[in-house]
């Protein structure tokens, strides 16, 4: 569950995600994988799409949590958190239950 998540830990994340098709202007019933990624800077947490025209701030906590809720409610999709070594070695990503 994203709760259980423990952010002070994980650098960043990466969401292979669903994302429409288009041609011009014209929207196809197509879908493939898009990745994206997400970052915290001083606080903020931080879109950084490369479909965007610059970065956009997601919030804090809560709001990046519910942000991840939705882009994996979309349809097949993949989050992968960005830690470091010993974050990943010793499991303190996760907050115990």
């Amino acid at each position: 569950p994203l709760e259980r998540l423990s952010l002070p830990h994980v650098l960043g994340f990466l969401l292979n995600v669903p994302s429409r098709v288009t041609l011009g202007g014209l929207a196809l019933p197509l879908s493939r994988p898009h990745w994206i990624g997400v970052r915290e800077l001083g606080g903020t947490f931080y879109n950084l799409d490369s479909k965007l025209s610059a970065p956009v701030a997601i919030g804090a906590e809560p709001e990046l949590r519910q942000f991840l809720r939705e882009a994996l409610s979309r349809g097949p999709s993949e989050l992968f958190l960005v830690v470091p070594r010993e974050v990943e070695e010793a499991g303190t990503w996760l907050l115990p239950e």
